[in-house]
Parts: structure tokens; sequence; C-alpha cells
């Protein structure tokens, strides 16, 4: 009896001690013209979003209507993306005069900004231990 109670005691201790839940995210892009590559950044808080450093970007080339870009070894949490199809394939977004992007963005839940980028509230999702999907649709 003695022996079943700390068998299970360190059980529940070493699942208790385990590391993050490891996840991997596969984000698809529709709308693409078949030119140029998508660019995206995958952000894991909101002061990195307002300004920081991206967890992890990518670069993919684009080739019909639609991309997948994959993140794997993630650990689970909340998470928002920012891309854009660089069309002309220079590695910028390229802009106007009055600094309005020239090329295609947008933002994950296909969130909008105003003025600016989509605010992370809007942009964010969960990422969930295992496989995720998260879907994008540019205008």
């Amino acid at each position: 009896m003695i022996t079943s109670m700390m068998t299970a005691m360190l059980l529940a201790a070493a699942a208790g001690s385990a590391p993050e839940s490891e996840a991997s995210l596969t984000v698809t892009v529709d709308g693409l013209a078949p030119q140029g590559a998508v660019m995206m950044a995958l952000y894991a808080d909101e002061p990195n979003w307002n300004g920081g450093d991206a967890v992890e970007g990518r670069r993919v080339a684009v080739e019909g209507s639609t991309v997948t870009v994959e993140f794997a070894a993630l650990p689970a949490g909340d998470y928002a993306i920012r891309f854009y199809h660089d069309v002309d394939g220079d590695g910028e977004l390229d802009t106007n005069l009055m600094g309005i992007p020239s090329e295609p963005f947008g933002f994950s839940n296909n969130a909008r900004g105003n003025f600016g980028p989509a605010a992370w509230a809007d942009s964010v999702f969960t990422v969930a231990p295992g496989g995720n999907t998260h879907a994008l649709q540019l205008d």
C-alpha cells in the first residue's frame, strides 16, 4: 500500500516537472498571385508584436495561389502572425510615398489594422500541444 502511494506520488511529481509541451503550426495563405514570395513572422507576445523580435520568420516562394508555411518545435501558447506578399521578390515590403504598403499584407485571424498594423488582441490565437493549423486569406 505504501509502495503504491509512493509510486503514485513520484509519477505525479514527474508529470508536474515535465517540460512545456511541444507544438507545430501549419499556416496556409490563399489568394496569392503566382509570383514572388510570402514573408511571414511569428510573434509570441504583445511587446514584441509592437516593435520587437519575431520568434521565427519564413520566406516561401509563391508558385500558385496558395502557400503553406511550417513552424515546428514551438512551445504551446499564444501567437500572432504578420505577413506580406513580396510580389517583386526583393525581400522588402514596398510602400508608396506616404509609407503605405503597396504590396499585399495581412495578419493572423485575418485581422485588419486601422492606420497601422492589426492589434495583438485581434491577431492572437492559441497553439495547443501537437499539430495546429491556421488559415489566412489575402484579399
